[in-house]
C-alpha cells in the first residue's frame, strides 16, 4: 500500500482537481471496525480490479479493525493473483470461516478475549495508523470522490457518510439518514410499517434489559414473537450474530450470541418455508429496481458461512417466479427506498412464503464480493460492473451537486 499513514498523493495539485492524466481520483474506503470487516475487503478487492483505469484513478482507503486509517502514497497498483487480504495482510471470508470452524471445534468462542461490545480484536495500533480527524485533512485534497466498500457500524450506519459530507467530499449510496435508517433493523421496521409496507411481528430490547431482568425479557419475547424466532444483533449485516431459534430453551443462548457484537437486539417471528428473495435498486432521483433474484442456502438458513464459502450456497440473480409476484416485489422494493429516501444503490430482502410477502431488510452498500447478488443482477440488467462502479460514482457526484444536506443544497459544483 505505499506508506501507511502517509500522504495519499505527493504532488501539488491543486484541491478538487483531477489526477495529472484527468481522471477522476476515487478513493476505495476498505476495512472498517465492525465485524463484516472481511467482507468489505472482499467487495473493495471486486472494485478495484474492475474499475474503469482509463476513467478513473483509484486510491485505496484501508480503516483497520481498530479504526485507523491507513493512507496510500500514491494510486493503488492493479491486483495481481493475490486477493486484497493477503496484500494487507488479514484473512478473506472463506479463510475466517475455517478458523471459526476450528475455534468451534476446540470448545472455544470467537472474541472471547475481544472487547465488551463483541468487535474483532483490537490490533496494536500503529504503523503509521491515523486518527479519522488526522487522515480528514489529506483526504480532503486528494480525492475527488469516496467509492464506499465499508459494510456494517462504522461506514454503513451513517457515521462515514457524515464524516464525508464534513469534508465536503462526494461519496457513493446513501446519504447519513437513510444509511443509519437502514442499518437499524428496528428503526427500519418501524418506518417500513408506517408506510403501510409488509415486515414480520418483531420486538426488540438492549443490553441493560436483558441484564437487569432476563426472565421478563423471555417471557416477552416468547408472548410476543412465538416459540420459533430469529435473533439478531439489530445493527449489523451478512448474519453475524443472527441465529434461529427452534424451541425457548435455546432463546437465552441465541440473545448472548447477538449481544456479543450489539448491546441492541431485535427478534423477529420465523417465517416457516419462506424463499428468500431480493431486489437491487440503482439510481436517485429516478431509480430503476432489478428483476429478483433468490438465494437458496445449503444450511438450514443463509448464515454468515453460505454467504461467504463458494458453493454452500446457490445464488440465483433472476429467480424463477410467476410475473404477478414479480412486479409486486419490484413494487415494494421501489417503495421501501423511497420510504427510507435512499440513493445511490440498495438491496432489498424479502421472505417469501406461499401467502404472503415480507420485508425483510435493506442493505444500503451492499456487497461486491464473488458471491453477492447485487453485481449479478446488474449485469442481468445489461451493466457490467466496470460500469455499474462508474455509474455509483457517477450517481454520488449528483447527489453531492443536488445537495444531500440543507446547508449544501444549491452550492457551486462539488470538489
Amino acid at each position: 500500500m505505499g506508506r501507511r499513514g502517509g500522504p495519499v498523493s505527493g504532488d501539488e495539485r491543486r484541491p478538487g482537481t483531477s489526477s495529472a492524466r484527468g481522471r477522476l481520483r476515487v478513493g476505495v474506503f476498505a476495512g472498517g471496525r465492525s465485524a463484516e470487516h472481511e467482507v468489505s475487503v472482499s467487495s473493495a478487492d471486486s472494485v478495484l480490479r474492475a474499475v474503469d483505469r482509463e476513467r478513473f484513478e483509484p486510491y485505496l482507503i484501508y480503516i483497520d479493525r481498530d479504526g485507523g486509517w491507513h493512507l496510500p502514497a500514491g494510486p493503488a497498483a492493479e491486483l495481481g493473483e493475490a486477493p486484497l487480504a493477503e496484500v494487507l495482510g488479514i484473512e478473506t471470508p472463506t479463510a475466517q470461516v475455517a478458523r471459526l470452524r476450528d475455534t468451534s471445534a476446540q470448545g472455544g468462542r470467537e472474541g472471547d478475549e475481544g472487547n465488551a461490545a463483541g468487535l474483532p480484536v483490537a490490533v496494536p495500533r500503529g504503523s503509521g495508523a491515523l486518527q479519522p480527524r488526522q487522515a480528514l485533512r489529506s483526504l480532503a485534497d486528494a480525492i475527488d470522490v469516496a467509492f464506499l466498500a465499508v459494510h456494517g457500524p462504522f461506514g454503513e450506519d451513517g457515521t462515514l457518510q457524515g464524516f464525508l459530507e464534513m469534508a465536503g467530499i462526494p461519496y457513493t449510496g446513501a446519504g447519513v439518514l437513510a444509511s443509519a435508517v437502514a442499518m437499524d433493523k428496528v428503526v427500519f421496521k418501524d418506518l417500513m410499517r408506517g408506510h403501510g409496507l409488509p415486515v414480520t411481528d418483531y420486538t426488540w430490547f438492549r443490553r441493560g434489559s436483558w441484564h437487569a431482568a432476563p426472565e421478563r425479557v423471555l417471557r416477552d419475547v416468547v408472548a410476543a414473537i412465538g416459540e420459533r424466532s430469529v435473533v439478531k444483533p439489530a445493527r449489523l449485516g451478512s448474519s453475524v450474530g443472527m441465529t434461529l431459534v427452534h424451541e425457548p430453551s435455546e432463546l437465552p443462548g441465541a440473545i448472548d450470541e447477538a449481544l456479543r457484537h450489539d448491546t441492541k437486539v431485535i427478534v423477529e417471528r420465523y417465517v416457516a418455508d419462506a424463499r428468500e428473495l431480493e431486489c437491487g435498486v440503482l439510481g436517485n432521483e429516478d431509480p430503476v429496481v432489478f428483476e429478483p433474484g433468490e438465494v437458496r442456502s445449503h444450511h438450514e438458513w443463509y448464515d454468515y458461512e453460505s454467504k461467504y464459502v463458494d458453493g454452500l450456497a446457490d445464488v440465483h440473480p433472476r429467480a424463477r417466479l410467476d410475473p404477478i409476484l414479480a412486479s409486486r416485489l419490484k413494487e415494494l422494493a421501489l417503495a421501501a427506498y423511497r420510504a427510507v429516501d435512499c440513493a445511490g444503490l440498495a438491496r432489498v430482502d424479502f421472505l417469501v412464503p406461499t401467502d404472503a410477502i415480507f420485508i425483510s431488510e435493506m442493505n444500503t452498500l451492499p456487497g461486491f464480493t464473488t458471491t453477492s447478488m447485487y453485481p449479478k443482477q446488474a449485469q442481468l440488467a445489461g451493466m457490467e460492473l466496470p460500469q455499474l462502479i462508474a455509474r455509483l460514482i457517477d450517481l454520488g457526484l449528483d447527489a453531492a451537486r443536488e445537495g444531500r444536506t440543507p446547508s449544501s443544497a444549491g452550492e457551486t459544483e462539488p470538489r
